[in-house]
């Protein structure tokens, strides 16, 4: 078994006793990092490749609670009170992930990294797919670096991700530098009209398109899904 493997594992078993006793886990996710003196190499290779796990599992929480039909019926067998202490056990996984990854850092003089190196580690489909009736080729996700805005559509939950700011970049499987009041993630139903929509819009009227598009706005993902197709990007 991998390092990485172990880690997955711990989380896998530390889920499946809340999902069995439905009970408040206490437990210290950094420090049993610590206790298996996982080295940066490994935490690095977790976060890159199995990361994305726990925050799409967490993703699917906060729909449940947000009111998504779909999700409330497939987590129909949780009170919200015990949807909410999973989010809960999943935040402070991912916390103290973050916190160990950066703990385990080497701190060096930082140089100016070139747009393959920022998305080095974010994992976006780069080849061409068929989205509702349409083919689709993604935009390169080198694109995104100093861009003003993106949209991303998720090809296996029909979501639409939608990320603005005055200059978006990327560290690890995150964009960052964007506006978390006017960006979001949002279900979409009409899939062929709605990328008519994302196709048509600019740089004015992007926030207010996306604002416009049915279904509640929901917050940001912690990382980028590799499920996300990269549809347009706004310079």
């Amino acid at each position: 078994m991998t390092r990485t493997e172990t880690i997955t594992q711990f989380v896998d078993t530390i889920l499946d006793e809340y999902v069995i006793t439905k009970k408040k886990i206490r437990v210290d996710f950094f420090k049993y990092l610590q206790s298996e003196d996982i080295d940066r190499k490994t935490i690095n290779e977790y976060t890159s490749d199995k990361f994305h796990f726990v925050t799409d599992l967490l993703d699917e929480v906060d729909g449940a609670l947000d009111g998504d039909r779909f999700l409330v019926e497939a987590y129909g067998g949780y009170k919200k009170s015990e949807l909410k202490e999973l989010k809960c056990l999943l935040e402070r996984f991912i916390h103290d992930v973050e916190k160990y990854k950066d703990f385990k850092k080497i701190v060096r003089r930082k140089r100016k990294k070139n747009p393959d190196q920022l998305t080095k580690d974010l994992h976006l489909i780069q080849k061409p797919v068929i989205i509702g009736e349409e083919k689709y080729t993604p935009v390169s996700k080198t694109e995104i670096i100093d861009s003003k805005s993106v949209f991303l559509i998720n090809i296996k939950t029909n979501e639409i991700l939608f990320l603005t700011g005055k200059k978006l970049s990327c560290t690890g499987a995150r964009i960052i530098n964007y506006d978390e009041e006017l960006s979001g993630i949002k279900k979409i139903k009409k899939i062929d009209q709605t990328i008519k929509t994302i196709m048509s819009v600019t740089s004015l009227n992007c926030s207010r398109s996306f604002g416009e598009l049915p279904n509640k706005i929901r917050s940001v993902p912690k990382t980028v899904s590799p499920n996300y197709f990269p549809l347009r990007v706004i310079k």
